[in-house]
């Protein structure tokens, strides 16, 4: 969502003008939009990050609005020893954000931080470090902010028609082999990460002992969906597939609606009752191992490729809003990544599929991905029959609805 964060600090320095900590000019795009909210200001952010940047004796130099995303403003420090960080801001407490969006998480902001440590701390995937967050709204800077390490590189989407068909295969292999590490791992519950304890005040989270564990499930579906108007009535966490599949079908999603139409209950418990038909062999064998999925962090806009020579040498993944814990079936779905053509979409799932495990969940899991999207459908009014006649008949498309 941010997808010139990890340009190289030289291009940084050639596009945008670094102000000064006391410079508190409003940040205007080219097409005369101001999207820097009117209490951010660059002098606050600059003496807040004083007392938490990694190294106590640093303090910063220079900051500069970098870009900014659906949910957040992003700016670059520079530092007085010579340093480069990135501060992500969210825009979610502002006025004109909330009236938008009331479908947005609150925890949404830590889970996203949990994730990240986690990551880094439970694979190998190339993820920026995290120094520092703040949830608070009366914070200095007057929004949740996380303080991380400044990667280089640019978007792998701005680079991929340079590349040769042999190098963009290598690349689009090298992001198979991160998706199937994030396979692998395990986790107890259905839901989302999240930190146990206050993080405000520590520095270096990244290398810090913190309690991450499953928590409550982030979704941002309410950032796509004009039709979602309020969070999840459970967010969980979930310890068992059937129940969590309820939770679905019951309402875990508020659609508006007219008042005149109440909820079909009795079409509820009928898809209910197809949720208890589950085999116990699905729900304890490799189809219901729990493991982490997140959509939008495959997105080749966020997506940071170093290339020399014509190949891509490195990669960093710099987005993982609304990363979820979840089955087996549901996280080996065919991908989807926007900007991508089918043909390159189908080399990457070859190479997803030459892995025993997730082969097996996306090929025996599609009837269970379905059975998802009729849970996540029930609540809609006039339902009839036909959704119904659509999963039995295996009519759905290969989708995990409630991710991302």
């Amino acid at each position: 969502m941010w997808s010139t964060i990890g340009y190289a600090f030289s291009y940084v320095q050639q596009q945008l003008q670094f102000f000064y900590y006391g410079d508190d000019r409003p940040v205007v795009l080219e097409e005369g939009r101001n999207i820097w909210p009117p209490h951010l200001y660059l002098h606050d952010i600059a003496l807040a990050l004083n007392d938490r940047l990694p190294d106590e004796e640093n303090r910063s130099r220079k900051v500069a609005f970098l870009d900014y995303g659906a949910s957040h403003v992003v700016v670059v420090v520079e530092t007085a020893l010579g340093k480069t960080y990135v501060v992500r801001i969210t825009s979610a407490v502002f006025d004109e954000f909330q009236q938008r969006h009331r479908f947005w998480p609150e925890q949404k902001e830590k889970s996203e931080v949990a994730s990240m440590i986690a990551l880094l701390k439970w694979t190998d995937l190339p993820v920026p470090r995290v120094y520092a967050f703040d949830d608070g709204k009366d914070n200095r800077i007057g929004a949740a902010w996380t303080l991380q390490e400044y990667v280089t590189g640019r978007p792998l989407i701005q680079i991929a028609s340079q590349l040769s068909p042999e190098a963009t295969r290598d690349a689009f292999k090298q992001i198979a082999n991160y998706m199937l590490q994030l396979f692998e791992v395990q986790v107890p519950l259905i839901g989302s990460l999240e930190i146990n304890g206050s993080l405000n005040g520590i520095r270096n989270l990244s290398e810090s002992d913190l309690d991450i564990r499953v928590g409550r499930m982030v979704t941002l579906k309410g950032l796509r969906n004009p039709h979602l108007i309020d969070p999840p009535k459970d967010f969980g966490p979930f310890d068992d597939i059937r129940e969590w599949l309820k939770s679905v079908a019951q309402g875990s999603m508020n659609y508006p609606r007219l008042e005149e139409e109440p909820i079909d209950q009795t079409y509820i418990d009928r898809v209910k009752q197809i949720i208890d038909e589950i085999p116990e062999s699905v729900l304890n064998g490799p189809l219901g191992v729990n493991g982490f999925y997140c959509r939008d962090m495959w997105s080749l806009h966020n997506i940071l490729a170093l290339v020399e020579d014509g190949k891509v040498v490195k990669l960093h993944f710099v987005d993982f809003e609304g990363m979820q814990c979840l089955p087996a079936f549901v996280r080996a779905q065919a991908p989807f990544i926007p900007d991508i053509p089918d043909d390159w979409l189908k080399v990457l799932h070859d190479f997803l599929l030459e892995h025993p495990g997730f082969r097996h969940a996306h090929e025996e899991g599609l009837k269970y991905r379905h059975l998802l999207n009729l849970a996540e459908r029930a609540w809609l009014p006039d339902p009839g029959d036909q959704r119904i006649k659509d999963f039995l008949e295996g009519a759905f498309g290969d989708q995990a609805p409630l991710s991302g």
